[in-house]
């Protein structure tokens, strides 16, 4: 009898065992091949670019973090940063003067940069299995007081890169102050307030500083 319940603890605990490499380790190291992959796009939007669009690497994990203060839940989290990656796809079909132009684009041009995000949707939907990261990868320039409802991890992206992007031109204090100015225009308001408290508890723990990409100095 005793025999039998030892042989019935190791099948549940051989069946626990799968049970959490098929739906925790599996899933999570897809994730991280699907990232390695998609990365190597942003990066050569980041090089076509001259560093202008596509650098992925320090929103990626800003992003995420974020999105645990705002309590997305982890697919969704998963979902946002393949977004990240793929967020400028739609400007390998964006002429190259257009996206390296060293004066203010025309309203033409203007016009046609703005269909990057809606030519990257339609690339993703290409992808197998990533169709689902679609409609953020459209929205990721979503402004707040036309489209409120949209995917909080659009307006996650939307306000995260515009933060990263100012405070590498200028400093993270202005890229604050341009964030609490919009919330509630430009910006999710909710979202505002998580993206400055992480930088804040950043600079107070470490005095981490944002890094230009590696790509402007080519």
């Amino acid at each position: 009898m005793q025999g039998a319940w030892w042989a019935l603890g190791i099948a549940v605990a051989s069946i626990a065992a799968l049970a959490y490499y098929a739906f925790v380790v599996l899933p999570a190291r897809i994730h991280r091949w699907r990232c390695d992959g998609l990365r190597a796009f942003a990066r050569l939007i980041e090089l076509r670019t001259q560093g202008r669009y596509g650098n992925a690497e320090p929103m990626a994990e800003l992003a995420s973090a974020v999105a645990l203060r705002l309590g997305i839940r982890l697919h969704e989290r998963r979902q946002m940063e393949l977004a990240v990656y793929l967020r400028d796809i739609g400007m390998v079909a964006i002429p190259y003067y257009i996206l390296n132009k060293p004066t203010p684009l025309t309203p033409a041009e203007r016009e046609l940069m703005r269909r990057h995000a809606e030519i990257g949707a339609s690339v993703t939907e290409q992808i197998p299995g990533l169709w689902h990261v679609a409609p953020i990868v459209r929205l990721h320039h979503v402004v707040y007081s036309k489209q409120p409802d949209a995917p909080l991890a659009a307006h996650l992206i939307s306000a995260l890169e515009d933060w990263i992007r100012i405070a590498e031109s200028a400093d993270a204090d202005t890229a604050s102050s341009v964030l609490k100015q919009g919330a509630g225009a430009r910006y999710h308001p909710v979202v505002v307030q998580a993206i400055l408290s992480e930088v804040q508890q950043r600079a107070l723990s470490s005095g981490q500083v944002l890094t230009r990409s590696a790509a402007l100095w080519l």
